[in-house]
């Protein structure tokens, strides 16, 4: 078993935020020398799984019939 594991795979998203919100995002990522992309990973991971609603809710669906997360289609609305 590896010690380092591999890194996730890296996938472009095209969203939007409000100006007070992105000012703030680059200025975090300038304190602590990192990328904004890098802090937006972080604070969702962080935020996303402690939410316990949102946690009963997906394993519901996975349970359900092994639903996974949605398609990018699903999640952005685009066929």
């Amino acid at each position: 078993m590896p010690i380092v594991k591999k890194a996730p795979a890296i996938v472009r998203r095209d969203v939007k935020l409000e100006e007070p919100v992105s000012v703030l995002l680059d200025d975090y990522a300038q304190f602590i020398e990192s990328s904004p992309d890098h802090v937006v990973n972080a604070v969702l991971k962080r935020t996303l799984w402690r939410d316990q609603d949102y946690r009963k809710w997906r394993e519901s669906r996975r349970s359900r019939g092994g639903e996974g997360a949605p398609t990018g289609q699903e999640r952005t609305g685009k066929s």
